[in-house]
């Protein structure tokens, strides 16, 4: 494995690990809200507001880099799979390249909407104010690792005659 694929690679786990922290958190925090609404009649002050602006948007966002790794995002290739091997990698090149672009506009836009947001202390009202600009920072982290294992994958594309961009199927990882 190549030194910058051990490096991205590195990096899409430590997103996706947060990420697994954020939802181990977020039931944490739901359980105990339920039960000490349920048994004091005091629940958690700020609980939805929290899990939303913090907790979901790291579960969503930072893993997108590790779905895609894994070549696991959902794709439409009934027609290109009866095209020669040769079109069908050029297919997959091309997608990947105007996904990089798609993906590189929104790391781009979000860190400008999250550093506008750290400048102004963006806060949401609920029963509480949360701090928001903090989370914003993780759309960026997500979409610019997207990007790296799209790049990756491109160059793997283009340089590894064995390059196959299907998933692995549960088999093969034993499941």
């Amino acid at each position: 494995m190549h030194p910058i694929e051990k490096i991205i690679r590195g990096f899409v786990h430590v997103l996706t690990f947060i990420a697994g922290i954020s939802l181990l958190l977020m039931m944490t925090q739901t359980v105990v809200d339920v039960m000490l609404n349920n048994f004091m009649g005091a629940p958690i002050e700020g609980n939805l507001e929290v899990i939303s602006a913090y907790h979901m948007v790291l579960a969503v966002f930072l893993p997108l880099a590790y779905v895609e790794l894994r070549h696991e995002h959902i794709n439409a290739d009934l027609f290109v799979r009866l095209l020669s091997p040769r079109l069908q990698r050029g297919i997959y090149i091309f997608g990947c390249l105007v996904s990089c672009c798609f993906f590189g506009v929104l790391a781009w836009q979000t860190l400008q909407d999250a550093i506008s947001s750290y400048q102004i202390r963006e806060v949401i009202m609920g029963s509480i104010y949360i701090e928001v600009w903090p989370s914003k920072f993780s759309l960026p982290f997500g979409f610019f690792a997207i990007v790296l294992v799209l790049l990756l994958h491109i160059w793997k594309a283009l340089t590894d005659p064995d390059f196959d961009p299907s998933p692995e199927s549960p088999e093969a990882e034993g499941i």
